[in-house]
C-alpha cells in the first residue's frame, strides 16, 4: 500500500512510460484500428518491424498472441490478456513477451481514446512492476522510441483508412438519386459546386471547375468510372496541380420510403496532407459530415415538394427509342406537341444542357401563342429536365395569355422507362422560383393539368401509332 498522505501517480511516475497522441480521425475510426487484427498488422510496433497476429480476442480475460519480427529477422513473441474493454473509450491489458531468449517484458498497458471533435487523443500508459524494470525495458527495447513509432505508423495507418459516412434519409431512393446525380439538385445542397457547369451520371464523363480557399484555387477534377442507376456512383476525384488521386462512391440502398446511403471517399493519403494541409483527411472529413447532414435536409424537403407535383404517367406501345426521338427531334415534336386541336408552326431546336426549343403554335381560332423550353439536364434516353415557359417572338419569358398568376416559369421532368417493347414516360411538373400567388394557381388548376396532359399524350399515342407503320 502507499504510504498514507502519499500520491499513487506520484508513486509511479517513476515506473511508467506515458505517450500521447492526437489523431485526425474520430474516436471510432481509432478505436477499429486497434481492435480488428487486419488493421493491426499495419501498424504495429517500431518501424521495420512487421507483425503476426495467432488470435486477438478483445474482450475481458480475452487473449492476444502475436509475433513481433525485427528488420533483423528476430522474432519477438508477445502474450497479453484483456482486463478492461470499455468501447470505445478505454483498453487494459497485462502484457508479457519479449526478445526470444532476452529478458521478458513484464507491465500492465492503458489506451485511453478521449474524442475531441472530429479528432481523437490517443494515451498509452504501460505500468512496470519496478522502476528497475522499467528501467531496464527502455534500455534493451528503447520502448518510448519504438512506442512513439508504433503511434507514428497508427497515425499513418489512419491516414489511409477511407471515410466512411451511413445516413438514412426519410426520402425515396429516386429522389436520393437524384439529388447526387442532378447538377441543379446537387448545387442546392453542395454550395461549393456553384462553379459546376454539368454533372452527367455516365462513366466515362469528365468535369472539372475551381473553388478559391485559403487565398488558392483549388481546380477539381472528376471523371466518372462507375454507374448502376438508382444504385451506385463512383467517380475519381483530383486537383489539378498537386498529387494524388482519390474516389469517391455513393450506393444507395432502399428501405420501403426510406434510403439508406453509404459515402465512401478513399486515396486521401495520395494528396500528401503532410505537405498540402488544405487537402488533409480531417478537413475532409469535416466537409463530407457536414454535407451528410444538408443533403439530407434537401431529399426530405424534396420529398415533400414532390409530394406537391403534378404527376402523370402513360404507356406507349412503342420503343424507347421512338418516343426519345418524339420529344428530341423537332421534326417528330412538331406533329403531337400541344393541346388538341393547337399545330405547332414554327420551332427552333438546340438540344443540349443549356439549350433551348422555341416554338410557335396556332390555336384552331387562329391565334398565336409562343413557348420556350430551356434544357437543364439530358441522360440520354431516360431522362429529360427542362424548365417551361410562354414566350414571345423573340424568346422572352411571357405570362400565360389567359392566367396572369400562372407561375412564370414550370420545371419539367420526363423519364423514360422501357419494358418488353413498351415505354412508360412519367412527366412531373411544379412551379419554380413561383410565389404564393402562383403556387396558389397551380394547385387550383390540377383538374385542368390534367386534361391539358392527356390530350397531348393522346395526340403523341396517335403519332406513335402512324411512326411505327
Amino acid at each position: 500500500m502507499a504510504e498514507k498522505g502519499s500520491s499513487p501517480a506520484k508513486d509511479a511516475s517513476d515506473r511508467e512510460i506515458v505517450i500521447t497522441r492526437v489523431f485526425d480521425a474520430p474516436r471510432e475510426i481509432v478505436w477499429s484500428a486497434w481492435t480488428d487484427p487486419k488493421q493491426v498488422v499495419q501498424w504495429w510496433g517500431p518501424r521495420g518491424f512487421t507483425t503476426t497476429i495467432h488470435e486477438m480476442d478483445v474482450r475481458p480475460g480475452g487473449v492476444w498472441r502475436l509475433t513481433m519480427h525485427g528488420p533483423d529477422g528476430t522474432d519477438y513473441p508477445n502474450k497479453s490478456v484483456f482486463i478492461e474493454v470499455v468501447k470505445p473509450e478505454r483498453i487494459v491489458f497485462s502484457h508479457g513477451g519479449g526478445k526470444k531468449g532476452g529478458p521478458g517484458a513484464q507491465f500492465e498497458s492503458t489506451w485511453t481514446f478521449e474524442a475531441q471533435g472530429d479528432k481523437t487523443k490517443l494515451t498509452l500508459h504501460m505500468v512496470f512492476a519496478s522502476a528497475a524494470a522499467r528501467d531496464q525495458i527502455v534500455k534493451t527495447y528503447n520502448a518510448i522510441e519504438g512506442g512513439n513509432q508504433t503511434l507514428s505508423r497508427l497515425g499513418e495507418q489512419l491516414a489511409k483508412t477511407p471515410i466512411i459516412i451511413e445516413r438514412t434519409f426519410n426520402a425515396p431512393v429516386e429522389t436520393v438519386w437524384k439529388a447526387i446525380t442532378s447538377v441543379d439538385d446537387m448545387k442546392q445542397w453542395w454550395p461549393h459546386l456553384a462553379p459546376l457547369q454539368s454533372f452527367k451520371p455516365e462513366v466515362g464523363f469528365e468535369t472539372q471547375f475551381s473553388i478559391r480557399h485559403n487565398e488558392k484555387n483549388f481546380l477539381h477534377l472528376w471523371k466518372v468510372t462507375e454507374v448502376i442507376p438508382l444504385r451506385k456512383i463512383t467517380y475519381d476525384w483530383k486537383f489539378g496541380g498537386y498529387p494524388g488521386s482519390s474516389s469517391i462512391t455513393f450506393e444507395l440502398f432502399s428501405e420501403g420510403n426510406k434510403t439508406k446511403i453509404n459515402l465512401t471517399h478513399k486515396g486521401l493519403e495520395t494528396f500528401l496532407p503532410e505537405s498540402n494541409p488544405d487537402l488533409a483527411r480531417g478537413n475532409f472529413l469535416m466537409g463530407w459530415t457536414s454535407l451528410a447532414s444538408t443533403l439530407g435536409e434537401f431529399v426530405e424537403k424534396a420529398k415533400k415538394s414532390a409530394e406537391e407535383d403534378f404527376i402523370i404517367s402513360r404507356t406507349f406501345d412503342a420503343p424507347r427509342e421512338l418516343v426519345w426521338k418524339a420529344f428530341t427531334d423537332p421534326e417528330h415534336l412538331k406533329h403531337w406537341w400541344g393541346p388538341r386541336g393547337f399545330t405547332v408552326r414554327a420551332a427552333k431546336m438546340d438540344f443540349r444542357a443549356g439549350g433551348s426549343y422555341h416554338y410557335c403554335m396556332r390555336s384552331p381560332d387562329g391565334r398565336d401563342m409562343w413557348g420556350k423550353f430551356v434544357y437543364r439536364e439530358i441522360l440520354t434516353p431516360e431522362r429529360i429536365v427542362f424548365i417551361n415557359s410562354f414566350s414571345d417572338e423573340n424568346g422572352g419569358l411571357t405570362r400565360h395569355p389567359m392566367s396572369p398568376t400562372w407561375p412564370l416559369e414550370m420545371l419539367s421532368t420526363l423519364t423514360f422507362a422501357e419494358q418488353q417493347g413498351t415505354t412508360t414516360l412519367t412527366i412531373r411538373w411544379s412551379p419554380y422560383n413561383a410565389n404564393e400567388a402562383e403556387r396558389k394557381t397551380f394547385e387550383d388548376g390540377r383538374q385542368g393539368m390534367y386534361q391539358g396532359w392527356t390530350g397531348t399524350l393522346d395526340q403523341l399515342d396517335d403519332y406513335l401509332g402512324r411512326a411505327r407503320k
